[in-house]
């Protein structure tokens, strides 16, 4: 992040906001808001090409598999947007909010199942949400410098040779997401950390150079690789319950330790109810027979569409 949106995010947090101030967090905003949209699209067009699909090879080269593949890069280049603007906890927690999208959107055009829980659920979401972004507070970027870089290459080792051993040696799922979910995190530090400001050519210099974009690049494969394995040996809630909780805590509690992330004077608590509404609302969605049904995950054949 640059040091100007830095010193902008740390005044608004003393109560002093002008409008380049605000809108700079807006674009972060908005940023996350698209990004959790984007993925859940990505997730309701990947169906849909399942759906459609006679056999499984026709399913990647499929125009409506490949339009959503598509919506999965948009959603992570906007998630980097977002993170640049924006506490790490924050753009994480909304980013996660893609399950509530999910579940309701699946609802209206395969008609999955829906509790009523799910919908208590998908309010406490964006009530836990809503309170994320008012007390959140972004300050200024420490200078990690060479050990800061060290660290993170040395956490992607670690989580890299875990994480391959869980997937070789063991047939449980929970732990395989877990780690998926610490290295999707690590994607967020790094993003932080990488020093994108300048001009186009600068920013791909550095893009191409800086050891951080390569951990980055590194932490996203191994997150999405874990992923996959750990859907493939387990039932889809648990499995997006773990990684949505364990993406968002870890990088955001050390993003609020280390890396200039902060909460807004006197409003810790609601930062607290805010993570725990917006964390549980996800835990709860991902969880709900139609996120099982969607993913094909209910031991049923999955339900025909209502509306595509």
């Amino acid at each position: 992040m640059s040091t100007s949106h830095g010193r902008a995010a740390g005044r608004l947090a003393a109560g002093r906001v002008d409008g380049r101030e605000v809108a700079v967090l807006v674009v972060g905003l908005v940023a996350a808001l698209v990004a959790a949209g984007a993925n859940a699209g990505a997730a309701m067009l990947e169906a849909l090409a399942t759906r459609r699909a006679t056999r499984a090879a026709g399913v990647v080269t499929s125009p409506v598999y490949l339009a959503g593949l598509l919506l999965d890069i948009v959603g992570w280049i906007l998630t980097v947007l977002a993170l640049r603007y924006m506490p790490i906890v924050a753009v994480q927690a909304i980013v996660a909010g893609q399950v509530v999208i999910t579940v309701i959107a699946s609802h209206w055009v395969f008609d999955t199942p829906l509790r009523r829980v799910d919908l208590y659920a998908a309010a406490a979401n964006v009530l836990g949400l809503a309170l994320l972004v008012g007390s959140a507070s972004t300050g200024e970027l420490p200078h990690t410098g060479l050990a800061g870089t060290i660290a993170l290459l040395v956490v992607l080792l670690v989580l890299a040779v875990g994480g391959i051993t869980l997937a070789v040696r063991s047939r449980r799922a929970v732990p395989t997401a877990f780690v998926a979910g610490l290295a999707f995190g690590g994607t967020a530090v790094a993003v932080r950390l990488l020093d994108l400001d300048g001009p186009v050519g600068e920013i791909a210099r550095t893009v191409l150079t800086d050891p951080v974009a390569w951990a980055l690049v590194g932490f996203a494969v191994l997150g999405l690789a874990l992923y996959t394995v750990a859907l493939a040996r387990g039932s889809v809630g648990p499995v997006v319950a773990v990684l949505a909780v364990t993406e968002t805590l870890a990088p955001g509690l050390l993003g609020l330790a280390l890396l200039g992330d902060g909460i807004r004077e006197g409003w810790g608590p609601w930062f607290v109810l805010g993570l725990l509404l917006a964390l549980g609302g996800v835990v709860v969605l991902a969880r709900s027979p139609a996120q099982a049904s969607l993913a094909g995950d209910d031991g049923v054949a999955r339900p025909p569409l209502k509306r595509a």
